[in-house]
């Protein structure tokens, strides 16, 4: 299915679903870098700017709009949130570029945080509007579900959460949307205590074969270099003692106390890890180069869906696309639903 991809960042949800069999025909975001990571390594339909000033005219036709929506706007003090508050704007244009363009389906994602403010009314809030894209100007609205996952399930070497939203059109009918919510979420693939699935991927299985940084060996492999930020183990983030057999822990984009990125400490203790190193946990493949400074090339890929469990995203609904799924009688469809 063709894809338009919102707050598209490096392009780690895009290049899973390209893997899975879709095509990204549009992608957004207003980071610089981004966009020269972007289309030095995915392609050139990457439309740099703010999503706000993004007309819905220009966007070619397509099926399936993704993105990770910012929440900062959505607080305890903001639960009766108004039009005009700016911020929230961003979460108003996902709304509005669904609703004026009516993708069959969309996929939302966003950090399992959201789930906890203001005790869960605001992600109730946002599933509701989610149902309701377009019902005010005569459309029939989306089925909506809503999943807390764990990358690492899925192959990606580190211990990632995230709440995705899938929306179907009402407009397509009921028995197919059925058939695509009860093979939604992917069926689990990595799980150490469950001996039917392969056991999680470990920083060992990602990273253990890559030369330490500043040596001819790692001069040959993209992006292997990093931060010369000093080593403080303490137990608080980024600076905890990680093992060497067990996944690592979440990639984050954000700054740190001195408005630098968060980089983890490396197992053997002595630095932190490199670009590449990041990146492989993130599951990104060793000729997807990063643009930008030192810094940036972190950020970018700590803010990024990891590419492995973005493939098993995309894999279940190109399945659907190619009828590879059958209606299951009594069978349960699997959402998280909040109190």
């Amino acid at each position: 299915m063709k894809v338009v991809s919102l707050f598209a960042g490096c392009g780690g949800l895009d290049l899973g679903f390209i893997k899975a069999g879709h095509k990204v025909v549009f992608a957004n975001d207003f980071d610089k870098d981004c966009k020269v990571t972007y289309e030095n390594n995915i392609g050139k339909h990457f439309w740099l700017g703010d999503v706000k000033q993004l007309d819905t005219s220009i966007l070619p036709a397509y099926d399936i709009l993704t993105g990770g929506f910012p929440c900062q706007g959505f607080s305890v003090a903001n639960l009766y949130r108004e039009a005009s508050d700016s911020r929230n704007e961003l979460y108003l244009q996902i709304v509005r570029i669904i609703s004026e363009t009516k993708p069959k389906y969309f996929l939302a994602e966003n950090v399992p945080g959201l789930l906890s403010l203001g005790q869960g009314k605001i992600a109730k809030m946002i599933l509701n509007d989610f149902k309701n894209i377009g019902v005010d100007n005569g459309s029939s609205g989306y089925d909506v579900k809503m999943y807390l996952l764990n990358a690492a399930h899925y192959g990606v070497p580190q211990g990632r959460k995230r709440v995705i939203f899938l929306g179907v059109s009402n407009d397509i009918e009921s028995e197919k949307r059925e058939i695509l919510f009860q093979n939604f979420p992917p069926k689990k693939t990595h799980d150490s205590n469950d001996p039917k699935l392969k056991p999680f991927k470990t920083l060992r299985d990602a990273i253990g074969d890559l030369p330490e940084p500043h040596t001819k060996a790692a001069e040959k492999i993209l992006n292997q270099y990093g931060l010369k930020h000093k080593v403080k183990i303490n137990g608080y983030m980024g600076n905890r003692k990680l093992d060497w057999d067990k996944p690592g822990p979440t990639m984050v984009g954000r700054g740190g106390g001195t408005g630098g990125p968060v980089i983890a400490v490396h197992p053997n203790c002595k630095r932190r890890f490199t670009v590449r190193e990041t990146a492989r946990i993130q599951s990104f493949p060793d000729d997807f180069e990063f643009y930008g400074s030192t810094s940036s090339q972190f950020r970018q890929i700590g803010n990024a869906v990891a590419v492995g469990f973005a493939y098993h995203l995309g894999k279940v609904l190109k399945d659907f696309e190619e009828g590879k799924f059958k209606i299951k009688k009594g069978a349960k469809q699997l959402e998280l639903v909040l109190a």
